[in-house]
């Protein structure tokens, strides 16, 4: 995160998505964790890690393990 950066901008929502919608968020990613939550309409959930707009995990158990398996992919 830039200190100038707009907070608004680190977390992002879609209500009403379609695949190609989802797929051209992801790509516009540079680093990031995705979840898709369960809705009436789709019993499917997910959590996985985005880098550079490629999905590099998914069916994580939940955001706090993606958040700690997205550290071992930065280089010390």
């Amino acid at each position: 995160m830039d200190l100038n950066e707009d907070p608004k901008d680190l977390e992002q929502e879609y209500m009403d998505f379609t695949e190609a919608n989802t797929l051209s968020a992801l790509e516009r990613a540079v680093v990031g964790i995705y979840a898709v939550r369960e809705t009436p309409g789709s019993n499917s959930s997910d959590v996985g890690l985005i880098l550079q707009g490629v999905v590099l995990l998914g069916d994580l158990e939940n955001v706090a393990l993606a958040a700690a398996m997205l550290f071992g992919f930065f280089p010390s």
